[in-house]
């Protein structure tokens, strides 16, 4: 992309922004149907103890991810891009987490378990500090 000049609004700036989170948003979901499917293996028993590991890890990657170059490819910095890149990484997970259950509660009968409850807040909370934390870097 060619570098902005002062002529460009925030609406601009704003609208590179969206663009930025929403093509990372579409890896996260992809990824978030791998991860969400891989742990209905260990959705019950004393084997769901790795689920909040593996949400774990999947947040805090997918955080990174958002936040990678999130500074040189927006413009700008801040609490409003923070917001930008925390929506990118929460919007995918909980969107696809909502249909994947529906589609797999009416094909299978699987319920979301606790183990899965403990995938799903873990990927989220270190989505938020991962995205984060990976913006503050390049500030």
């Amino acid at each position: 992309m060619m570098p902005l000049s002062h002529s460009h609004g925030a609406a601009e700036y704003l609208r590179r922004t969206a663009l930025y989170a929403g093509r990372k948003a579409l890896w996260i979901a992809a990824g978030w149907v791998v991860v969400y499917l891989i742990a209905r293996i260990f959705a019950t028993g004393p084997l769901m103890l790795i689920e909040p590991v593996l949400g774990a890890v999947f947040g805090g990657a997918a955080g990174w991810e958002m936040g990678d170059n999130a500074v040189q490819e927006c413009g700008f910095t801040g609490i409003i891009l923070w917001a930008f890149l925390v929506a990118g990484c929460w919007l995918p997970i909980w969107v696809v987490t909502w249909i994947e259950q529906a589609f797999v509660h009416k094909l299978f009968g699987w319920q979301l378990t606790f183990g899965n409850w403990m995938l799903l807040t873990m990927a989220t909370l270190l989505s938020l500090a991962a995205a984060v934390w990976r913006a503050l870097a390049d500030d």
